[in-house]
């Protein structure tokens, strides 16, 4: 019997199986950027290192984060354009306020059906604020923020640990997650059932022994969860 489930958050809560990378790639190429695939994921991979490293954005909203994180992108690509700053920051902020809306009310039926519920993320030190931001915070029993606990996925200990602040028994606790490596697989390991949200558009399975529910949309967990709940 599920009693508990955790959520990723780049990607999951805020994106509907939809990864940052691609998000801020669309909005690139909306702008006619003549840039290679590589080269922004480049500019987006210093981003994210740069964002586990900075105080500034450990404190910071979520539009803020944004902010910090298309300056230090755009000064890794070598770009001065505040047209196209301004772009990226608000084609990127507005279609997430959006999802999390929309996945508020998702937290609140599931809660009201009696799932704990939690976040597991390898965030900035500003996921528990995020989580009151987006109006998150009163369904979670457990925010696990990577770099205020020192464990990132895809370590199983990061999973543990959070298994461990909801009494322990992973067996009974669900992981919600788009990434197969940082979410189904090590969250397998350690005894968690698994959903992988792959999104819109149909992917491969890396190994499908290791999912317990394949999803499109993160809206379609209750009814997911009721089927597979009817057929223990």
């Amino acid at each position: 019997m599920i009693r508990a489930i955790f959520f990723d958050m780049g990607g999951t809560l805020d994106g509907d199986g939809l990864h940052w990378l691609e998000r801020f790639l669309a909005l690139y190429r909306a702008f006619a950027v003549d840039l290679s695939r590589e080269s922004i994921r480049d500019a987006f991979d210093e981003a994210e290192r740069r964002s586990v490293l900075d105080d500034n954005i450990a404190s910071s909203d979520f539009q803020q984060m944004i902010e910090l994180h298309v300056k230090w992108q755009m000064a890794r690509i070598g770009l001065r354009n505040s047209k196209l700053e301004r772009h990226l920051v608000e084609g990127f902020v507005e279609p997430v306020r959006e999802v999390v809306t929309a996945n508020m009310h998702l937290l609140a039926d599931l809660a009201g059906r009696g799932f704990e519920l939690g976040v597991i993320s390898n965030g900035c030190g500003n996921v528990e604020k995020l989580c009151v931001e987006f109006g998150n915070a009163p369904y979670l029993s457990v925010i696990v923020d990577s770099r205020r606990v020192g464990l990132y996925k895809p370590d199983p200990a990061i999973f543990i640990h959070a298994a461990e602040r909801l009494g322990g028994d992973a067996g009974s606790m669900m992981m919600v997650g788009d990434s197969f490596d940082r979410d189904v697989r090590p969250a397998k390991k350690v005894g968690m059932r698994t959903a992988w949200l792959e999104g819109v558009a149909a992917r491969e399975c890396p190994d499908p022994s290791l999912v317990d529910l394949r999803l499109r949309k993160l809206a379609d967990l209750p009814n997911a969860l009721s089927a597979a709940l009817a057929l223990a």
